[in-house]
């Protein structure tokens, strides 16, 4: 572990456990030192198991308003889904190894980012899904953004139902069951759409992981 390294994960630590004990001066800062270390380097924890803390980290950047600029929060929202998403496959890939409690939490906060920020993931969204279809006048552009907004529930609903292939009351999580009975309430759900989210999961994580590699990425 390189020296670089180790600082990111202490600062992590730092912002999360400050978070939740209420010292947001400190919390604040260490987050800012956080920023400024990604910026520079946004792979530096790729392969490191803090990659879902780090993604966690800028969650809290985000709901706490650090960045006036509305691209910046926009591509901090697509790195904490990338970062968690790469957590997911990594735990994934250990089966029958991989720890159920873990992926619990990772999926939920995948949920919280695709749930809090939605409007995010938009425009990101109708460019692959109408690649073959670009907008040409305000009418259609609208009819497109309409009908990717109507798709994310169900990439939210694709981790709730993932989760409750372990945990069929979805651990008593309140967040998680008022979520699934909303989306259940709202619109049909079906396997056709279930395959669907699954598809868009993984074109998001492309997309994002391509876009910074090539360093085309705005946050």
């Amino acid at each position: 572990m390189t020296q670089n390294t180790e600082e990111l994960r202490e600062l992590i630590s730092a912002a999360i456990e400050n978070g939740q004990s209420g010292k947001i001066k400190a919390c604040k800062s260490a987050l800012r030192n956080i920023y400024s270390t990604i910026k520079n380097d946004p792979f530096l924890l790729w392969e490191d198991s803090y990659v879902s803390q780090l993604g966690k980290a800028i969650i809290m950047m985000i709901h706490w308003d650090m960045f006036d600029d509305e691209d910046e929060n926009i591509g901090l929202a697509h790195l904490a889904y990338l970062y968690i998403s790469k957590a997911i496959d990594k735990e994934e890939s250990l089966q029958p190894e991989s720890d159920n409690c873990e992926l619990f939490r990772l999926r939920k906060d995948r949920i919280i980012i695709m749930k809090s920020f939605d409007d995010f993931f938009v425009e990101s969204l109708q460019n692959f899904y109408f690649a073959d279809n670009k907008a040409t006048d305000l009418d259609t552009y609208n009819e497109q953004r309409k009908a990717v907004l109507s798709r994310l529930p169900f990439m939210q609903f694709s981790d709730i139902y993932l989760i409750e292939q372990d945990y069929p009351n979805l651990r008593d999580d309140e967040f998680l069951l008022e979520l699934a009975n909303m989306i259940e309430h709202d619109q049909e759900f079906t396997n056709e759409n279930l395959n669907e989210a699954f598809l868009l999961h993984k074109i998001l994580y492309k997309f994002t992981y391509e876009e910074l590699k090539k360093g085309e990425f705005v946050y």
